[in-house]
Formats: C-alpha cells, sequence, structure tokens
C-alpha cells in the first residue's frame, strides 16, 4: 500500500540534509530526476533566448499545458500557464470590469492574497464585499454551505470565492456544491485551488467552475513557480493576462504564452512532474499522504496533549491543524523561529478563533517519527529547551 513511500523516498528529493520537513504545502519540494529536466531546459534558454523565447516555447509549452489540462479533466483550450495564484487570480478579478453594483463573497479563511485583491477592488473600484465569518465550530460542510447560501438569498453577490483547499487553517471545502448554489443563484464562482493538484483527484469537467487556478509546485512535483489557469469558454475572449504586454489583444493564448522577459522554462518541467506522479498513482499518494497527515498529525496531538481543530478527517487532505498548548500567539512565533534554527525543522503556525494553532502536512517522502521529532522539539522550545 506505501508504494515505496517514506523516509527512504526521501533520498529521491531535493531537500537539504538533516532538514525535517513537516511544511511541503507552503513551496513543494522537487523529486532529483525533475530538477535534472528542469536545469537542462534553463540550459537551452540561457544559451540561445532568441530561439527559445521565439520558437521552442511555443512548439513546446502546448504539451506542457495539454498533459496538465488532461491531469485535471479539463479542455485544453480552457487552460493557460501563469506564474503563481496572485498572477491568476489577478488576471480574473481585474478581466471581469467589476463595479459599485457588483458583491464579491469569500470566507474569512480565504488566502490573504485572495483577501487582498479583494481589498483593492472594494478600495479603488468599489466593489462591494460580503466576508462569511467562521469559527471552528463552523468548520463543516453544511455549516459553510448553509452560510454561504444564506448570504447569496439575502444579497445579489455578483461573484464568489472558495478554496478547494483552504491553507490556514487547512481544511477541504465543498467545492462541488459550492459551485452549484452559484448556478442556483447566477453568481459567477471562483476556485482557488492553490492547493489541489497532485493532492486531489480533480475533475474540472465534472466540477464546472467559472474560473478554477492551482500550484503545479506544491504537490505536482513540479518546479516553483508554475500554477494553471482554467476558465469556462464563455469567458476566453474577456479575460487578459494581469501583466499587459506585447501580445494585448492578440488573443488569450498568445497574452499567456509571453508577457515579458522571464524564465519561461520552468513550464516546460510540468511534464516530469506529472510523470513522477504517474509512476506512483495519483491514488496511492493521496491515501498515503492523507492517511500520515492524519496520524502524524494526532501524534503531534498526543505529544502536545492538545487536539486537533476538527475532528472529522474527511475534512482534511494531506495538511491537519493540531492546538498549539501556549496562549501567548506572540511567543509562539518566536518559538517557530528558534526550533527552525535550533532544531532544524519549520512548525507553521497561525492564530484562528483567538488560539494558536500548526498546521502539517504530508508527502510521500515523510514518515511518522518526522512529526515527532517536530512535536516534540517545538514543545521543549516551548517549554524553554527542558
Amino acid at each position: 500500500m506505501s508504494q515505496g513511500f517514506g523516509n527512504q523516498l526521501k533520498e529521491d528529493f531535493v531537500i537539504e540534509p538533516g532538514y525535517i520537513c513537516v511544511n511541503h504545502s507552503s513551496f513543494g519540494y522537487i523529486p532529483k530526476t525533475v530538477l535534472k529536466k528542469r536545469i537542462e531546459n534553463q540550459k537551452r534558454f540561457l544559451e540561445n533566448p532568441d530561439s527559445f523565447v521565439r520558437f521552442l516555447v511555443p512548439k513546446e509549452s502546448p504539451i506542457a499545458r495539454r498533459t496538465a489540462a488532461d491531469f485535471l479533466n479539463a479542455n485544453f483550450n480552457q487552460c493557460y500557464f501563469t506564474s503563481n495564484s496572485a498572477e491568476s487570480m489577478n488576471s480574473i478579478i481585474k478581466s471581469l470590469k467589476l463595479s459599485d453594483k457588483d458583491t464579491v463573497l469569500y470566507l474569512n479563511i480565504a488566502y490573504p492574497m485572495v483577501q487582498n485583491v479583494i481589498k483593492y477592488i472594494n478600495t479603488h473600484e468599489k466593489v462591494n464585499t460580503c466576508r462569511v465569518e467562521l469559527k471552528v465550530e463552523d468548520l463543516d460542510k453544511e455549516i459553510i454551505l448553509s452560510l454561504i447560501e444564506e448570504n447569496m438569498k439575502t444579497k445579489k453577490i455578483t461573484v464568489a470565492i472558495l478554496d478547494y483547499i483552504s491553507s490556514l487553517p487547512s481544511i477541504k471545502l465543498p467545492t462541488k456544491e459550492f459551485v452549484e448554489l452559484c448556478k442556483k443563484y447566477d453568481v459567477i464562482s471562483i476556485i482557488d485551488g492553490a492547493h489541489g493538484a497532485g493532492i486531489s483527484e480533480i475533475d474540472l469537467k465534472d466540477l464546472d467552475p467559472d474560473f478554477f487556478f492551482t500550484n503545479l509546485n506544491k504537490w505536482a512535483f513540479c518546479p516553483c513557480s508554475v500554477n494553471l489557469l482554467y476558465m469556462k469558454e464563455k469567458y476566453l475572449n474577456q479575460i487578459h493576462n494581469n501583466t499587459i504586454s506585447v501580445f494585448y489583444g492578440a488573443g488569450i493564448e498568445k497574452e499567456f504564452e509571453y508577457y515579458g522577459t522571464r524564465d519561461s522554462s520552468v513550464i516546460l518541467s510540468v511534464v516530469d512532474g506529472i510523470n513522477y506522479i504517474n509512476q506512483f498513482g495519483l491514488k496511492n499518494i493521496i491515501q498515503y499522504c492523507e492517511n500520515l497527515a492524519w496520524e502524524g498529525s494526532e501524534l503531534v496531538a498526543k505529544i502536545w496533549e492538545t487536539e486537533l481543530m476538527v475532528k472529522e478527517k474527511r475534512m482534511h487532505s494531506a495538511m491537519v491543524n493540531v492546538l498549539v498548548p501556549h496562549k501567548d500567539h506572540s511567543y509562539v512565533l518566536e518559538c517557530q523561529k528558534t526550533c527552525f534554527e535550533k532544531h532544524n525543522v519549520l512548525v507553521i503556525v497561525f492564530e484562528f478563533d483567538g488560539r494558536s494553532w500548526a498546521r502539517f502536512s504530508a508527502s510521500i517522502y515523510n514518515c511518522l517519527e518526522d512529526y515527532e521529532y517536530a512535536a516534540q522539539q517545538f514543545l521543549n522550545v516551548l517549554k524553554k529547551e527542558r
């Protein structure tokens, strides 16, 4: 069942020797085989940028796009590469040309980038906002859907945004039901799938949102930084790359293929990252990572004598939240830095609903001992190195 996963697989990855990684989810780590191909592609770019940018990228990037589109069961002509989720989000929101007659709905657990984009259009375009406030007890599929629908019933919502899997705190969100609500109330749906590709079985033809974007460098073993933006066909003539460059007005494919000088060789490594997933099987990867994240976080909670934020395993992916045994969040943040500097492990901590929590994530190179080590060292630092 483990497919050879665990600590023995760590040698396959580009990870600093001695570093205990329980935070794969922030940036992702890549296999050495993917890095090798990445360097080869970058070398091609640096050796002859004229040839690479003008002829090779237009020829080879569609292969990478098709590979990523097929991986998410989406139509090739509806998928385009960007550098990151912020670029995708800005490209969507600013192209929709929202005004003071529009209202955007989002949750208080939306990623800060998303919340800041909404803040920007509220400030500069006078777009109205509707922020749904959640507490720990609200982190339940039915409650979340009920709160969203209540706002859609009583307010004229134009656009609604939901994470596929939220970041801090991290939970799986009911995206399929959310998209159906958006259709029911004639709302444009945007799914922030930053945490999605490579750690969930995503079927965009079935999910059918208006927009979806996902990082391929977090869980799909692709180098930083590459993101895939999907949109319904009806938006293809409306959406522009957030960076207006020489191909503005030349069609969406050209606008997203080239928008200024950059190292676009990274997108060619998408094929290698997805091929690495396929050699193990996505289902096997998901099963291992979700089970290990759950078991590892339960072990952390036991060592810390605390609890998990959400007790239902079905609400979690390969990231789980554990209560930190200290009430002063500023001190907890100091301990995060100290633990990293002294013990070479980074425990992601955050404040939610008035308490401090830690998020632990699992990848295929992790083992249960990683979480035991992280929990014990962080606890020692909290208690000033007993």
